[in-house]
């Protein structure tokens, strides 16, 4: 008997499976047809299990039979394949011979089927004599693959130097013992079967199987072994022969694939893929993020551009400058009005970017998507404050400024006309006291804006302008660093008067506050320090410190333990920190007083 054929078919046609599966059973002595209707299920087969010959259709949906064979040739470049189609042309037929299929048929009646059957056997035939053929050369080679022979008693009889380098042991080591010495007794167990296979008259020549193979030294080594029996006439088996490959490389590529893909999976922000040599850049991938944020599933996704996101209101300019970067290669990141299935917009940030070839051209664009809706509605609540802000920043001017001022000049007049001008003083101490509120609360508003273009700035020098702009009396500062920081030189300054200024008027050397009391007051001999810390900077000074009943509101505005002190020096500080983006907090000092540590601050590069 002779060894079986088995053949894949493909054809989205299933009478037309059926009835060349009965011709190829009644032409051929062993066959087995295992058949498909679509060519993603025989690449899935092939994937899966061995053939010797696959025979197609040409017009199929998904993908024609020439698509096919590419698909299969890529990775069984010597498989037989015949194309058989009902679609015939000289135009197809030059096609596919130029492409390089075993052979070619028209669909027919009963005299054609016999042909393809025909054909397929001695495709079948010509593919193991090349195998065969293979196979000796390469054990008389040596082309650089561990090569073994066992006897009919189970003991190695020959074994080539890759084999020995691959197991650690010497040739003289391996030769005269058993598989054992390389293998556990599963690995034995299954080689000894395999070759049973081999020897049995229903049998494959050849045995494809993996196996580890253990070292003398380290961990055991994945392999692929090709295992045959030697040539003998009779019934006396004398011995098999094997070829291994070493697969831990593909093993380890397999395994980064499936990392890397279970990783744009899993990915917290949508992931496309697209091919820019399809019609339009369809997608050709999207992750489980895309599918959860779009509410389009991957057969909605997959196959068409990502345009279909956009709507009414999305701004063409963004989506222009994606169009030009894509025309340029060149990487873009924009802010899209997008919208979801359901119809509900959202706003997306979307980052492109190309792949490129070893030529450098580009193969894929990898998209990130990243929905940013709660991020633009609090820009638009912030908008919206900064407005409200602002129109309070011009009523605290005009309106009660106004007030104010004639209210100043009028006690002033009084003062001059009053027999006992003191007896004014303490009007003219409060209307001081409003028009200094005003002034901070004006400060307040507008420090809190958010600061967009910093600049480098050295803390040394913009520490030592705010001290002479601050009457510090016989207070001394020491300012131990060189560095620079991103930040807006005028806020900064103001940073830098207000927490100088804090340090003058609640520090005193030797006096602490007392419980109940919100700050001690009154030393104006405070030394006080600027020094670098990793992410950003520090004032101290070595005052009587922070009683821990007010260290948490010590940045609300008001709060102040000096008399006539508005309270807001503090609040203006922390607004200037948030509008750069930092933190600022208030800790105990090495010498005992108070410390206030700004961090998040960036550097020039």
């Amino acid at each position: 008997m002779s060894e079986r054929i088995d053949v894949l078919h493909v054809d989205d046609d299933p009478s037309v499976l059926d009835l060349t599966e009965a011709y190829l059973e009644r032409e051929l002595e062993s066959v087995a047809v295992t058949s498909v209707t679509e060519p993603s299920a025989a690449l899935d087969r092939l994937a899966e299990e061995e053939f010797d010959c696959v025979v197609s259709d040409y017009d199929m949906p998904g993908a024609n039979g020439l698509e096919l064979f590419e698909a299969i040739h890529a990775e069984h470049s010597k498989l037989p394949f015949v194309l058989y189609t009902g679609k015939g042309s000289e135009e197809i037929a030059s096609q596919a011979l130029n492409a390089g299929v075993t052979g070619y048929f028209q669909k027919g009646g009963p005299e054609q089927l016999r042909r393809l059957a025909n054909r397929v056997k001695q495709a079948v035939d010509e593919h193991r004599t090349r195998e065969i053929a293979d196979r000796y050369s390469t054990v008389i080679d040596a082309l650089g693959y561990p090569v073994y022979v066992v006897d009919e008693t189970g003991v190695f009889r020959f074994v080539n130097e890759p084999f020995a380098a691959l197991t650690g042991y010497d040739r003289e080591e391996i030769v005269g013992s058993k598989p054992g010495l390389i293998k556990d007794d599963d690995a034995v167990a299954e080689a000894e079967d395999r070759l049973g296979r081999v020897l049995s008259s229903a049998g494959p020549d050849v045995e494809r199987f993996s196996v580890d193979i253990v070292p003398k030294e380290g961990d055991p080594i994945p392999c692929r072994d090709h295992m045959a029996a030697l040539p003998y006439e009779g019934e006396c088996f004398e011995g098999s022969v094997g070829i291994l490959r070493d697969v831990s490389d593909e093993l380890a590529r397999r395994k980064e694939l499936e990392t890397k893909t279970r990783a744009l999976d899993e990915a917290p922000v949508g992931i496309t893929i697209t091919d820019p040599d399809l019609p339009d850049n369809p997608m050709v991938y999207v992750n489980d993020r895309f599918v959860e944020m779009t509410g389009y599933d991957r057969d909605d996704a997959v196959g068409i551009n990502c345009r279909f996101l956009q709507g009414e209101d999305t701004d063409p300019e963004p989506v222009a400058r994606l169009r030009e970067a894509i025309d340029a290669w060149e990487p873009e990141s924009v802010e899209l009005l997008n919208y979801r299935k359901d119809g509900t917009p959202f706003w997306n940030r979307v980052s492109i970017a190309p792949i490129r070839d070893a030529d450098g051209s580009v193969s894929e664009w990898v998209g990130f998507q990243e929905d940013i809706t709660a991020f633009k509605q609090r820009e638009a609540a912030l908008e919206r404050q900064n407005e409200r802000l602002d129109a309070f920043a011009g009523i605290v001017s005009h309106d009660l400024r106004s007030p104010l001022n004639v209210a100043q000049g009028r006690v002033e007049l009084a003062r001059e006309m009053d027999d006992d001008p003191d007896c004014l003083d303490a009007a003219v101490d409060a209307l001081d006291r409003i028009e200094s509120i005003v002034d901070h609360t004006l400060t307040l508003a507008r420090e809190g804006e958010t600061v967009g273009d910093p600049e480098p700035v050295s803390v040394a020098e913009v520490a030592a302008d705010s001290w002479e702009t601050v009457d510090t009396a016989s207070a001394s500062l020491s300012v131990e660093t060189d560095g620079a920081i991103l930040a807006d030189p005028d806020r900064l300054r103001n940073l830098f008067e207000n927490l100088v200024r804090n340090s003058v008027e609640h520090g005193s050397t030797g006096s602490r506050a007392e419980p109940g009391d919100s700050v001690e007051h009154g030393g104006e001999d405070v030394r006080i320090r600027v020094g670098d810390l990793p992410n950003g900077f520090y004032v101290e000074d070595d005052g009587p410190g922070i009683a821990e009943e007010i260290r948490d509101d010590l940045f609300e505005p008001g709060e102040s333990g000096v008399a006539g002190n508005t309270g807001f020096g503090l609040a203006i500080v922390q607004e200037i920190a948030t509008a750069h983006g930092w933190t600022v907090e208030a800790v105990d000092a090495t010498d005992g007083g108070a410390r206030f540590e700004v961090r998040g601050v960036q550097r020039p590069s």
